[in-house]
């Protein structure tokens, strides 16, 4: 029997065609990477936008079921932002049940960040808004992977009393 495979047989790519080849990924990769980034922050805007929307209705159920949430803002720190969450994650005790309570998710636990490079949640006296990359302030911060959720719930102080309840 002869050989499985003669010599004259084999073929390989000669380095002018793999040559050819690097360059077109290269140019390909050169156009695609730029429109990626693009679609990226594009995504970015409008999850930020539709989680502030998500906790401005929760701040809307909380001012139709209580009262307007009397937290004054503080652009130069995160305790409105947090007072503002807090009063809409608060499971009112059965003795003074709120339809509705909580308003939003008490696992989630944003940090506080002040990086113009990150996007942030602010609150502005009336309603939460995004801070996008470059803008100055400082809010909660929005994350993209879900890091901002935990298993468990905030575990509010004994006797916690949202803002303005009497």
């Amino acid at each position: 029997m002869t050989a499985f495979c003669s010599t004259r047989s084999r073929r390989g790519f000669s380095l002018v065609e793999i040559l050819v080849v690097v360059s077109v990924i290269g140019v390909m990769a050169a156009i695609s990477i730029p429109a990626y980034q693009g679609v990226m922050r594009a995504t970015k805007n409008t999850e930020s936008e539709d989680f502030v929307e998500s906790l401005n209705r929760a701040v809307r159920s909380f001012s139709l079921g209580n009262w307007d949430l009397p937290v004054v803002p503080d652009n130069a720190a995160t305790t409105d932002e947090y007072a503002a969450l807090r009063s809409l994650q608060f499971r009112w005790p059965a003795s003074s049940l709120k339809p509705g309570s909580p308003y939003f998710s008490p696992k989630y636990n944003p940090q506080a960040s002040n990086s113009t490079g990150e996007y942030r949640l602010r609150w502005n006296g009336r309603t939460f808004e995004v801070l996008r990359p470059g803008t100055v302030g400082s809010g909660l911060l929005k994350t993209f992977a879900g890091a901002d959720y935990t298993a468990a719930d905030y575990v509010f102080p004994n006797g916690y009393k949202p803002p303005g309840s009497r």
